[in-house]
């Protein structure tokens, strides 16, 4: 009897963990493409979603910004963010860009992108402007672009200056209304 108590907790306790083993991957599954459903699909005339990206946009070259476009923005979009960013460790973010307020009219930024939104701190050099990828040490290094879709503008409570995308990241929770997702990866 005692056994077979034993063996029924064993078989409970077994299927509990693969239930919580499956939501949590479906959970981290569904981060890596896109945070909020949507049909919001960003993509750039200068490179492909899980494809390389190109030297012109590094500091191995001219280290322009470059151009990225979207459709199928979410009903109710009233302004776009853009992050660019590259994660050296889970601790160590490296972000690249930051533009919000873009108009919801606006549907693409252009290489060297300037006068379209406004942009928020990077943390290579603390302007508030592109800084190109300097990819350090051997191997490919990803760098991530998400594309916000959103209800209204973020409110800040710091100065443009000081808009990091933890800060962008904060304000625009609960106005996000769809995100796109781009990966490249660059090696020197």
């Amino acid at each position: 009897m005692a056994i077979n108590r034993f063996f029924s907790a064993f078989i409970l306790f077994v299927c509990l963990l693969i239930v919580s083993c499956q939501k949590e991957t479906s959970s981290t599954s569904s981060t890596t493409t896109s945070t909020v459903n949507s049909n919001l699909v960003a993509s750039s005339s200068a490179f492909v979603n899980n494809g390389k990206f190109p030297k012109k946009y590094t500091c191995d070259s001219l280290g322009v910004s470059p151009p990225l476009s979207w459709t199928g923005a979410p009903s109710g979009t009233n302004s776009y963010a853009i992050t660019m960013h590259h994660m050296a460790s889970a601790s160590d973010k490296h972000v690249y860009m930051l533009i919000y307020n873009i108009p919801s009219t606006v549907t693409s930024i252009s290489e060297s992108v300037s006068g379209v939104g406004l942009f928020g701190m990077n943390t290579v050099n603390s302007n508030t402007s592109y800084s190109p990828p300097c990819s350090q040490g051997p191997g490919d290094k990803a760098y991530i672009f998400t594309v916000y879709a959103l209800s209204s503008a973020p409110v800040f409570t710091v100065p443009q200056s000081q808009v990091t995308m933890d800060i962008l990241l904060s304000a625009i929770s609960s106005k996000t209304l769809g995100t796109s997702i781009i990966n490249v990866t660059y090696s020197r």
